[in-house]
């Protein structure tokens, strides 16, 4: 008989279907190398779980091997399991935090060698794997004035930005930390700065901020000085062309795969998420970190219900407890405000992939961080000090949280979905995997690579790990992704004073 489900890890007690399997039809599956079967009570649709043996009210629902959540009714053998009659069940962070000591975080020493890209020096960090000139708004009131220089200057790109006026201290710190990371990032060679004049941060402190910083050109213009918009766009089109044409006579030069710096993302995601196409960005990321690059996941509200096995790959006790102590305050940051992470995750087009509770969706999300010790935990938009697996501190929305990557300094980042996003960044190239077979057919415009073969039992998550290391040299040796071939730029910035 075909397979049509797969079980996770021998000791769950239900199977995530492959495709719609009927009332009455066999369920079949691979258990420790024999093929097993049961008949489907109801009809199970696609991405999601059936239960293997009866299970009465108040039992426990396992997948992966750990607990996803408990059931509020009783389910029958080959009945459907879902968000309708099982619940996530609060995490006991006390019990998970361990003693700390004064161990060191031990120097990363990769494991293979022999790899490398072409990019673009920096003067500070990392190599750029592009080089944009970035026109970047310093509030709301310059996003459209800078989007207009952008469209005249061959080599420049913008971003939209929401916000700089009017709002709090802390929120103020975090616009400034995101616009200057934007900034410094190793694949922007120089930066134009369109201001209004009365933003709450004016466009010379922001220049002067981000020449701190880096030895990058930075110039500024504000639009009420200027004299309006049109004289604004002469002035900032003519300094953007001069830019453009000194970033367009550096040459490319070969650096070290250890040079890369990846961010990790999912985002529309279903059961083939954390089945097939996270595990295979964990492979990715294994790779990478082998090779003495840096690889970073983030969303930290998809690590609760997963948190303790995130903190199991920590490097040493206080890494492991920082962990802990993230999702701890994210679910008492969220209670101050009278709001449950349970009641908005998962999202309703989870729940319609089959991700039935937050904690099922966590153990799925983690696993595209791979295996490898996690040696930093940074807060959102931080820059990295060390070279390995790291995580950073972000909110549950997959374009903030590219946000505070980007600002991070990444120069790629992998976006794996399972029900499909069109989202891209317009300083880094990001490329969009699935494992969703329909998905990859309905949205081959916006998808970068089909990681299907995986749910089909054809290959590997092991192998399409090197298929993407492969596509995440391609990229950086100057591929272009879909969302950047469509100039898209998605830019959310997440203001959550917890994080400053």
């Amino acid at each position: 008989m075909e397979v049509n489900a797969l079980l996770m890890d021998p000791k769950d007690n239900v199977v995530t279907c492959v495709r719609t399997v009927a009332a009455g039809e066999k369920i079949v599956y691979q258990k420790e190398g024999m093929q097993c079967s049961l008949t489907a009570a109801q009809e199970i649709p696609a991405c999601h779980k059936a239960a293997l043996v009866p299970l009465s009210e108040g039992v426990d629902v396992l997948k992966y091997g750990e607990l996803i959540g408990r059931t509020n009714r009783p389910i029958g053998q080959g009945c459907w399991v879902s968000h309708e009659n099982i619940y996530s069940v609060p995490r006991d962070y006390d019990g998970e935090l361990v003693p700390e000591t004064d161990q060191p975080v031990s120097e990363l020493v990769p494991t293979k060698s022999g790899l490398k890209f072409w990019g673009y020096r920096r003067a500070e960090g990392r190599p750029g794997i592009r080089n944009h000139v970035l026109i970047l708004p310093g509030c709301s009131c310059g996003s459209e004035t800078a989007r207009i220089v952008a469209s005249q200057v061959r080599g420049a790109v913008n971003i939209i930005f929401n916000t700089g006026c009017s709002d709090v201290a802390a929120n103020t710190a975090m616009s400034q930390k995101v616009l200057t990371g934007f900034a410094c990032n190793p694949n922007v060679y120089g930066v134009v700065i369109i201001g209004l004049g009365c933003e709450t941060v004016g466009h010379r402190q922001l220049r002067e901020k981000i020449q701190s910083m880096t030895s990058k050109p930075v110039v500024s213009f504000g639009i009420q000085e200027e004299g309006g918009t049109l004289k604004t766009i002469e002035k900032a089109v003519r300094a953007a062309r001069e830019m453009a044409a000194q970033a367009a006579l550096q040459q490319k030069e070969l650096f070290d795969l250890s040079e890369l710096f990846l961010g990790i993302e999912c985002g529309g995601s279903d059961a083939t998420s954390g089945i097939a196409s996270n595990p295979a960005v964990g492979e990715l990321s294994d790779l990478l970190v082998d090779y003495g690059a840096t690889s970073m996941m983030s969303e930290s509200i998809e690590w609760i219900g997963a948190e303790h096995v995130v903190a199991k790959r920590a490097a040493t006790p206080k890494i492991h407890n920082e962990i802990i102590e993230v999702c701890r305050a994210y679910e008492e940051h969220l209670k101050a405000a009278g709001q449950d992470c349970r009641a908005g995750q998962p999202t309703p087009g989870n729940k319609a992939g089959g991700l039935s509770t937050l904690d099922e969706k966590s153990l799925g999300c983690i696993r595209k961080g791979g295996t490898r010790p996690i040696v930093e935990v940074l807060e959102q938009a931080a820059r990295p000090t060390r070279h390995g697996a790291i995580v950073m501190d972000t909110a549950g929305y997959d374009i903030s949280s590219v946000t505070s990557m980007v600002a991070g300094g990444c120069q790629v980042v992998i976006f794996t979905t399972g029900r499909g996003t069109p989202t891209g960044n317009a300083i880094v190239p990001v490329i969009k995997v699935t494992a969703n077979e329909r998905t990859y057919r309905c949205m081959e415009d916006n998808m970068d690579v089909d990681l299907s073969a995986i749910v089909r039992g054809e290959k590997t998550a092991r192998e399409m790990g090197q298929l993407l290391l492969e596509r995440v040299l391609e990229v950086s040796n100057g591929r272009l992704t879909k969302a950047e071939a469509y100039g898209f730029s998605d830019i959310a910035v997440d203001h959550v004073c917890r994080f400053v």
